[in-house]
């Protein structure tokens, strides 16, 4: 048996959505094995895009490497089976609406009783302590709480169609990160511990950049957050509000150096960061710009206005030629530079291929399925696809056999309705 990181490594999964079920699964990838304890009715996921009954769009992409054990967490004969569970888990991760854990039991502290060297793994949408700390939450939601929503200057009051869950992914990936940890710190001392993360401070790090405050030059953020409310009054759109606050602060030469531009015949994306990539890029665009060639040159007028027809003469060249030709040029020259595309268009490129971005697997229902792999390489213990998510209740009475059910207790189980097995079990 090929052996990975986390074999040996058991994981109950109480996840419903996007946040925990992602964690699960990057963890099941690295080889736990990971059971995903639904509610009867299934994780909402599996309605969501639904495609046949119990298999669903958003389901697909989050559960792979998983077993599926369905139980009704409202009878105590439920939450006596979960907590059997997690007596025998090395991780637990859990997003259980705020206060709910704790009346079923299912906390930590409660787990830890059972099982000490537990890595309890938790995601809340506000983090564990303030006023907000008991609110449930959505990522579009906590993204509009946080600022990331407005970041997008395409934004305005009515929200997208088709929101991308950044912060779910990100608190995913914080929490797994986390999870390791943790594990490691068990290997070495024995103890097991809590580890958390929010989807609000999965958004704070998706801002990184710009959640820096350096008083000495941040300043002018005090006054202008004041202003906003007056601002939104008067029918500011947040394109204009986010302009004004980019015209209050310390101005960046690299504005007109990092930003995407119309081509002949669509768009490209430069980013020089540096004084050395500029002036490669000003090379190939025969365009003149002293500030950046001549250290001891300043503009005569303001920064900011200077910096906008730099932009201009720099947009007014690439329009003469086609996109390929402008990242061939570019690319020769070392500047960074790709062309803009469509996410449609991704998933065809042969760099998406060769890195093995994408995974396929053959669901028994709904047939070929292609998602996204383990976004990371391991030269040892690669991680890899188990299995195709699992129907819904698919492994309930294997895994019951194993806590020491009978078949005929099972049977009873399943006839009150406190589980659900599929009848080809």
């Amino acid at each position: 048996m090929e052996h990975k990181v986390l074999s040996g490594i058991t994981v109950v999964e109480f996840g419903q959505f996007v946040a925990v079920p992602a964690t699960g699964q990057l963890l099941a990838d690295a080889g736990a094995r990971v059971i995903k304890v639904e509610a009867l009715e299934g994780d909402p996921t599996r309605a969501a895009g639904q495609i046949v009954p119990g298999v669903g769009r958003q389901h697909l992409n989050k559960n792979r490497g998983k077993y599926s054990v369905s139980l009704d967490l409202h009878r105590p004969e439920g939450v006596a089976i979960a907590r059997q569970l997690a007596a025998r888990a090395d991780v637990v991760l859990s997003n259980f609406r705020p206060g709910l854990a704790t009346s079923l039991g299912l906390d930590y502290d409660h787990i830890r009783q059972l099982n000490p060297k537990v890595i309890y793994a938790v995601n809340t949408a506000y983090g564990e302590k303030g006023d907000d700390a008991g609110l449930p939450g959505f990522d579009i939601v906590v993204q509009a709480y946080s600022g990331l929503y407005t970041s997008d200057n395409t934004v305005e009051d009515a929200a997208p169609d088709i929101s991308l869950p950044y912060c779910d992914y990100m608190a995913a990936c914080l929490l797994a990160l986390s999870v390791m940890m943790a594990l490691f710190h068990r290997e070495r001392t024995g103890e097991g511990q809590q580890v958390s993360t929010s989807l609000l401070a999965a958004a704070l790090y998706l801002q990184n950049q710009r959640m820096i405050q350096i008083d000495v030059v941040d300043t002018w953020r005090e006054g202008f957050v004041k202003q906003i409310p007056s601002l939104r009054a008067e029918g500011k759109t947040w394109a204009e509000i986010n302009s004004l606050a980019a015209a209050e602060q310390p101005y960046r030469l690299h504005r007109a150096y990092l930003n995407a531009y119309p081509t002949a015949d669509g768009s490209v994306l430069i980013s020089c960061s540096s004084r050395a990539l500029m002036r490669k890029l000003l090379a190939v665009l025969e365009v003149d710009d002293p500030w950046v060639t001549d250290p001891n040159w300043e503009p005569p007028d303001v920064p900011q206005a200077y910096i906008e027809q730099v932009r201009q003469k720099i947009a007014a060249k690439l329009r003469q030629q086609s996109t390929a030709y402008w990242v061939r040029a570019l690319h020769a020259a070392g500047v960074p530079a790709g062309e803009v595309r469509h996410w449609t268009e991704v998933p065809d490129h042969p760099q998406i291929r060769a890195n093995d971005l994408l995974w396929s697997y053959e669901h028994e229902l709904v047939g070929k399925t292609t998602v996204v792999s383990t976004p990371f390489k391991m030269s040892k213990t690669p991680p890899t696809l188990a299995f195709p998510p699992r129907l819904l209740g698919a492994d309930t009475a294997a895994i019951l056999t194993e806590l020491g059910y009978s078949a005929e207790e099972i049977a009873s189980l399943a006839a009150a309705s406190v589980i659900r097995v599929r009848e080809t079990e």
